[in-house]
């Protein structure tokens, strides 16, 4: 069963946590020095925080900032019942693929049908909150990390599939390529169980070092 203990929910959860992390690894204590406190990142659980995931799947920051404002627009209040009634064109309209649109249509489809609960998740450990996320037709990996990070404050999730933390990554280990995927389980190993707020420090990092920080 998933402990409640340390949940990274709020600023003074974070501050722990970025504690514990530098006490594990002391160079995060350098990109805290370069970079402040990374942020919070916390989004609302259920379909809005996952639609807003599925909306930046595979775009860049930038874009979704831009796009989110008209998905929001439209699937504003966020209820099972009436996103599950939606058209897919119109959902796609507000700037999203055929896909995400189904996706997140799909999501509250199987909410209403009880074949998903966004609340079954929360005592569940991450592999297995994971997996539940993923039998949504759309939630891959990625999307399921984010949501356990962003959504349900897991302090060890670790989106290794994420292109900003990887190449974060990169930069602050100082390797010379992007580390693969497969290789990124074994690299943050160490920093068990804070992987979540190392994830935060290397996505701040990977901004500041392009001039884009605070997106």
């Amino acid at each position: 069963m998933q402990s409640n203990a340390h949940l990274i929910n709020s600023l003074q959860d974070l501050e722990h946590a970025c504690a514990e992390l530098v006490r594990l690894e002391p160079r995060f204590g350098q990109l805290q020095a370069r970079n402040g406190t990374p942020r919070l990142r916390t989004r609302p659980a259920g379909l809005e925080g996952l639609a807003w995931i599925v909306t930046g799947q595979l775009i860049s920051a930038q874009a979704v900032h831009a796009i989110w404002q008209r998905v929001q627009n439209v699937l504003h209040p966020f209820e099972a019942e009436r996103i599950a009634a939606l058209p897919v064109d119109e959902v796609a309209a507000a700037g999203l693929t055929r896909a995400k649109a189904n996706c997140i249509i799909g999501a509250a489809q199987a909410v209403c049908e009880d074949r998903f609960s966004f609340d079954a998740l929360a005592p569940l450990e991450d592999s297995a909150a994971s997996a539940w996320l993923m039998q949504l037709k759309g939630i891959g990996r990625w999307s399921a990390d984010i949501y356990l990070m962003t959504c349900l404050g897991r302090p060890d999730a670790w989106p290794a599939g994420d292109l900003a933390v990887r190449a974060g990554l990169q930069s602050f280990l100082g390797l010379d390529a992007l580390p693969p995927i497969s290789q990124m389980e074994g690299l943050a190993r160490d920093w068990q169980p804070w992987r979540a707020v190392a994830a935060r420090y290397l996505w701040d990092h990977y901004l500041a070092e392009r001039g884009l920080k605070g997106l």
